[in-house]
């Protein structure tokens, strides 16, 4: 029964985003939404990148874009190191091409990322949450910034 109410989510999303009654306006909140429901399918999340590409230069597109930033960053990091394909990453940067000031907020949030995940701690000791594909993956994304 809760699969069924899952699936019904996802379908009511895609249908208020991309739906004939969707309008002009790109509501990112779903968008996010959708990418992260449909985050096991990699064609979803290209599809919803591409369509939300389109629209980027749009102010409202752009500030949605802007305000979801950490979750991207979340689901950039922690869901692209499984994929062969960086769907995810190749949008942030074309973004971050378009805006400084996107760019520096990611640069932080990698930054950020890079020493929760890193080897060792400020003082030497081993850190218990090193975690060698997150930690190598924001080093990759900064370097590609």
């Amino acid at each position: 029964h809760l699969k069924n109410e899952h699936e019904t989510f996802k379908q009511r999303l895609v249908e208020e985003v991309l739906g004939p009654n969707s309008g002009d306006r790109v509501p990112m909140e779903k968008v996010v939404m959708i990418i992260w429901q449909f985050r096991d399918d990699p064609q979803v999340v290209t599809f919803m990148t591409r369509f939300v590409s389109k629209f980027a230069g749009s102010r409202h597109v752009f500030d949605g874009i802007e305000f979801y930033l950490p979750q991207l960053a979340h689901m950039i990091i922690h869901l692209e190191a499984e994929w062969d394909d960086a769907i995810l990453e190749r949008f942030a940067l074309v973004i971050a091409q378009q805006s400084l000031h996107f760019a520096l907020q990611l640069n932080w949030i990698l930054q950020g990322a890079i020493e929760d995940y890193q080897p060792e701690l400020p003082d030497g000791s081993a850190n218990p949450s090193y975690h060698p594909v997150y930690y190598f993956r924001c080093i990759k994304l900064l370097t590609n910034m």
